[in-house]
């Protein structure tokens, strides 16, 4: 007969030892600790790459663009056109004293300059000027110029802020090999066979204001109508039909371009001129001009007031166009609003004032659905026949001609140079490394300062 189970002796469960079991949680440990971050790793580097994907210009090629801080196309000025930067640029090199010292310092002709920027143009967003990220070989195998001639054109652009670096070029980092491979595959639809290594600096062609104010408007030719050529023409008894060139003509003044941006802008300005003729239009639309007092009040009261600047002017993040600032410039004109007397710093002071009178204060950008009509409807609440702050201010300052707009604006123009001049003769701010240095000194100088005094304090005790 088998013996009971209870019967039987079974060897007690023997407790672990303090160090044994110091090791077995240790181990524990690094085993989650290598799991999450072995976790972390993952996720960022996937983050990144994404990060870099969206922030890809709209239309972009199948090579990596490298991205552009936030803000630094806000700070840069467009271009009107390809034509009229490259205009620009000429009339800059050939008769600004400026721009001969450039070309001078680095060491380049002006028209081998002028070829430079072509190759630029060439590659930059028509709108903007932006997203000029050829590379210094591509440049140089379209343009027929060498890489010194396009390195030193760049010297000259830079220092005549006629282009901006925004990125600088460089070696691609594991996440942007990896980026770069993506957008390759979503473009041919199969993965490269050579990984990109390096990426090309990010330019953008501006037009800076002093270059804009030191060319000369160009003079519009007047143009006949069809209408008066026919009636003339059935008075001499001539045919009014003429051929029209092939060859795209260039104005004596227009700088040299690439084949592809001249043929396109002349064969559009042509086709435009030739719809106008068959319509038979007698005079051309006059293009009207808002007065310069006007739009710069507009600019300041959009940029004091924070609901408007999400509909009208730049996006500092993406630095792309989201209104026209003629919509806001509009509604001053049917406010009866007289800017040579109202600045916009005026025009936003009296809303505010306005505003906190009434209760009233300005909505959250997103949810406001039409800030322009709320501020046609704030515009209509106050009287601008009264005398402005600006004139309260100026009173008696103006100058012979001058109306009180244009004086605040020459005044406080006059102040930011004095300010700027001021500013120059200072020494630059002290680096981080100086002031841990001079931190460092001065507790060693108190710390033996006590410990003097203690030890003075010993002896006379």
């Amino acid at each position: 007969m088998s013996p009971e189970v209870s019967d039987v002796d079974f060897p007690l469960p023997q407790p672990f030892a303090d160090e044994e079991w110091e090791a077995i949680v240790a181990a524990a440990v690094a085993n989650v600790a290598a799991i999450e971050a072995a976790q972390d790793q993952d996720d960022p580097a996937e983050a990144a790459v994404q990060d870099l994907l969206e922030a890809q210009p709209a239309g972009a090629r199948a090579a990596l663009t490298l991205p552009v801080p936030a803000g630094a196309c806000a700070r840069t000025p467009t271009w009107h056109s390809r034509r009229y930067w490259l205009t620009l640029c000429e009339w800059i090199a050939a008769n600004t004293d400026r721009g001969k010292t450039a070309l001078k310092r680095h060491g380049i002709a002006a028209e081998t300059f002028l070829k430079v920027c072509a190759a630029h143009a060439e590659y930059a967003d028509s709108p903007t000027g932006r997203d000029v990220a050829a590379t210094l070989a591509t440049l140089a195998s379209r343009s027929k110029l060498s890489t010194d001639q396009l390195k030193r054109g760049r010297r000259v652009l830079k220092t005549l802020e006629l282009g901006v670096e925004l990125a600088r070029g460089k070696k691609l980092n594991g996440h942007e090999r990896e980026a770069a491979a993506r957008l390759y595959a979503q473009a041919h639809g199969q993965a490269p066979t050579r990984l990109q290594s390096g990426a090309a600096s990010v330019w953008a062609l501006s037009a800076p204001l002093w270059a804009v104010e030191a060319m000369p408007a160009p003079e519009k030719p007047k143009r006949r109508s069809q209408r008066r050529s026919a009636r003339r023409a059935r008075k001499t008894g001539a045919s009014t039909s003429r051929p029209v060139s092939s060859v795209p003509r260039r104005s004596p003044r227009s700088a040299p371009q690439s084949s592809r941006g001249s043929f396109l802008v002349c064969l559009s300005v042509r086709k435009d001129h030739q719809a106008r003729e068959r319509a038979g239009e007698e005079h051309s639309t006059p293009t009207r001009i808002r007065p310069l007092t006007l739009q710069r009040a507009a600019a300041e009261l959009v940029e004091r007031v924070p609901a408007l600047r999400a509909v009208v002017g730049l996006d500092e993040a993406t630095g792309k166009r989201r209104g026209h600032i003629g919509s806001v410039c509009d509604l001053l004109v049917e406010a009866g609003i007289d800017t040579t007397r109202w600045t916009g710093a005026d025009i936003a002071q009296a809303l505010n004032h306005d505003g906190a009178a009434r209760g009233w204060m300005w909505p959250a950008a997103e949810t406001m659905t039409s800030p322009l009509r709320l501020l046609a409807f704030r515009l209509s609440q106050l009287d601008w026949s009264s005398p402005s702050l600006t004139e309260r201010k100026i009173h008696g300052r103006e100058l012979a001609g001058e109306c009180p707009a244009e004086a605040a604006y020459r005044l406080v123009k006059a102040h930011r140079r004095t300010r700027a001049a001021v500013s120059a003769k200072l020494a630059p701010p002290a680096s981080d490394e100086h002031r841990r240095a001079i931190r460092e000194q001065l507790t060693a100088d108190l710390a033996a300062k006590k410990a003097a005094r203690a030890m003075a304090s010993v002896r006379v005790g």
